[in-house]
């Protein structure tokens, strides 16, 4: 089908044609002209992209981010680590018997140092939320941009005397704000009191308070402070908090303490919410974490069947972000060496981790394993669409 028609202008037809291009031929077609650069740096341009991008990511591929990460020592016991970016672009045959994929290496200059790690926190229409080393950083992979993100008026040094705040970063989430059409990153944080004593009786206590949280906009390039108030029977002192997923309006967080739910966040209203998981107990399953596929939010559950793991895949059937029932997709396994699923392909193929960092693809019909042939050192990987939304 012909991307142009006659009725268009001349710069409706380039408008079209350029939609459809990949970010980096974008950012080398800016300096050809100054009417294209004008167009591509407009927001109806930037939405436009963005639209045709998630239109393509429904197709028959997958695009797949890709953190990584080698550490080098030396012969004095010093160290550094090198932080690889790349994209992973999965596709099938009809047949789904035939995988293909390509690696794309990506240069991305982030403000690190040798011992530096960069942790992936939240993603949101090709925009990545990072934590390097102590600073938070929104980047765009495609691109190259990035935004370093002001220090935070929550999170406080440590305690120098024998009383003191201690403050403790216990989650990040990034996203968009459909009502105030702005992105928004949001951080909890966990505060106790704590006494320290030496002495002939050494000891340590920490007396924990109510988490605290604040939310940063990108267009004011501030943060501020918010409530957490959440009605739940779990223990809301004790909620370690996994990496964030996006979803209409949505962060949401896989947590647990005595039992496992999912923490959301409600990026309009700034209100926190808990949503209530399968009961699996009785089979001997337990939830360890989630991701997005087909626009769902997804969990994942696992048994272990004597030294191989079983696992289970459910869908949340409704996304209103404060409470749900859930469907179960898949059963996969029982395999021998694999962690957990990392996401879902088109055709109900996963993408699995493995041990030593390995990258595994299984076809959930037949059930048979095809390992990635890429670098083993694995950190995170996460559906993508490339953009050109700024960070600046």
């Amino acid at each position: 089908m012909s991307l142009v028609c006659e009725s268009e202008t001349p710069e409706d037809q380039l408008v079209e044609i350029l939609s459809w291009l990949r970010p980096k031929s974008l950012m080398r077609f800016k300096c050809i002209r100054k009417s294209w650069c004008t167009i591509i740096n407009s927001s109806s341009f930037v939405a436009k992209h963005l639209s045709n991008s998630i239109d393509n990511k429904l197709s028959s591929s997958t695009c797949i981010l890709l953190n990584r990460c080698q550490v080098h020592d030396f012969p004095d016991r010093s160290w550094k680590q090198d932080v690889f970016w790349s994209m992973i672009n999965l596709s099938i045959d009809s047949d789904k018997n035939n995988l293909h994929y390509d690696v794309e290496d990506l240069n991305i200059p982030f403000p690190m140092e040798d011992q530096d790690n960069v942790e992936l926190h939240g993603y949101c229409n090709g925009i990545v939320c990072v934590i390097v080393g102590k600073n938070v950083l929104l980047c765009n992979p495609a691109t190259g941009e990035f935004r370093q993100l002001p220090d935070s008026s929550l999170l406080l040094p440590l305690p120098k005397g024998r009383f003191g705040l201690e403050t403790v970063f216990k989650g990040l989430g990034f996203g968009y704000d459909c009502k105030a059409k702005e992105y928004k990153v949001v951080r909890i944080i966990e505060n106790c009191d704590c006494e320290y004593s030496e002495g002939e009786e050494s000891y340590y206590e920490r007396i924990l308070l109510p988490h605290t949280a604040e939310v940063y906009t990108m267009t004011t390039n501030s943060w501020k402070e918010i409530k957490i108030d959440v009605t739940s029977d779990t223990d809301p002192y004790c909620i370690p908090y996994s990496c964030s997923v996006y979803l209409k309006g949505f962060c949401y967080w896989f947590a647990m303490d005595n039992g496992e739910y999912i923490f959301s966040f409600d990026l309009g209203d700034e209100i926190f919410h808990i949503i209530e998981l399968p009961s699996r107990r009785e089979f001997g399953f337990k939830f360890y974490g989630i991701f997005l596929y087909n626009e769902s939010i997804t969990s994942y559950c696992s048994r272990y069947e004597e030294d191989c793991k079983l696992f289970e895949i459910w869908v949340m059937d409704d996304d209103d972000g404060v409470k749900s029932s859930w469907t179960k997709l898949l059963t996969v396994g029982p395999f021998k060496d694999i962690d957990y699923p990392l996401t879902l392909g088109k055709c109900d193929e996963v993408l699995m981790l493995g041990s030593y960092g390995r990258a595994a693809f299984c076809n959930s019909s037949i059930g048979n394993l095809k390992y990635l042939h890429i670098p083993p050192i694995i950190n995170w990987m996460i559906d993508y669409v490339k953009s050109i939304v700024p960070v600046k």
